[in-house]
């Protein structure tokens, strides 16, 4: 659905009259409806790409620094599940959702205090 601001507006229409409930029901379901359809994200844009860096936490330089096109991120976080300890406290379904929905920002932070390592993950 979209921002309560816009949503906010339409009802305060309706009660001043400028609208019919028929005009702020088809205004409130287009509003849904592009936001299903992936409406408006952040800055205008839906994320292109998927960074991930992993710096070494002594040092403060970058160990990794990766730029995934979104087209392959979904594919990737399902190969790359494989391959992390059982224990890591990860949602990845969560995340999946969270990259699908359009976020953009960073969307992950983990540092392994073991390896000294910190993990940072974010949409653009």
């Amino acid at each position: 659905m979209g921002t309560s601001e816009e949503r906010l507006r339409i009802l305060k229409m309706l009660e001043e009259g400028t609208i019919t409930a028929d005009e702020a029901a088809r205004l409130l379901q287009a509003l849904s409806a592009g936001q299903k359809a992936g409406g408006v994200k952040a800055g205008g844009r839906e994320p292109r790409w998927l960074r991930v860096r992993i710096t070494d936490m002594d040092t403060g330089k970058n160990k990794v620094s990766i730029n995934i096109p979104m087209g392959l991120v979904k594919t990737g976080i399902r190969m790359g599940a494989r391959f992390v300890p059982g224990d890591a406290d990860i949602d990845y379904q969560e995340l999946i959702e969270a990259l699908q929905s359009g976020e953009m920002g960073k969307i992950l932070e983990v540092e392994d205090e073991e390896q000294g390592e910190r993990v940072e993950i974010w949409a653009e």
